[in-house]
């Protein structure tokens, strides 16, 4: 790190998915928790890592009142070029920090989004309606969401090597993250 000896920072960030750190930008139905998801809040200020939010594409797409969708229904032009916009963004943020001599341990996704799923997402060609309404049975598939796909597209492009990691909302985040922080 290129900052001096006496200062106090880790010189560790984390890349985040919004939604980990204010459910309120969550479809309606889904929030798990209030605001942060507290359990991860506390072990990466145990762990005495810097937290960076990406921004949800979800959110800014379609705003805060937006109907259910499956990645097939989000993976269309208008939103993947948002996306992918979003993740070179966040892609030239983690090379300054990079450069700069700062490690970045994980990049942590959303499980079962079909933007921010790290290795799975839902996703059916019979998607309609809310979750709640609908049988979900063998909708949750394997794959990465449309955002995830961009960021690692994003990072390789920059060779940067920072591990994705998913988390369920009841997720431990100290099982998820044991051995990268």
């Amino acid at each position: 790190m290129q900052c001096p000896q006496s200062d106090s920072r880790s010189g560790r960030v984390v890349f985040a998915c919004h939604c980990l750190l204010n459910a309120n930008a969550k479809v309606c139905g889904l929030a798990k928790f209030p605001g942060a998801m507290p359990d991860l809040l506390d072990l990466l200020a145990e762990k005495q890592a810097g937290i960076i939010q990406l921004p949800c594409p979800e959110f800014l797409h379609m705003g805060p009142n937006r109907w259910w969708q499956a990645r097939s229904q989000y993976d269309h032009p208008a939103f993947r070029s948002l996306c992918a916009r979003l993740a070179d963004e966040a892609a030239e943020q983690a090379a300054t920090y990079v450069a700069a001599g700062y490690a970045i341990p994980a990049l942590l996704g959303v499980e079962g989004s079909p933007s921010c799923g790290v290795a799975e997402t839902y996703d059916t060609p019979k998607w309609g309606g809310r979750p709640r309404e609908i049988n979900l049975s063998g909708c949750r598939v394997n794959g990465a969401g449309i955002f995830m796909q961009e960021l690692e597209r994003a990072f390789t492009a920059r060779s940067l090597n920072v591990p994705f990691k998913g988390l369920g909302s009841t997720d431990d985040p100290a099982v998820t993250l044991k051995g990268v922080l």
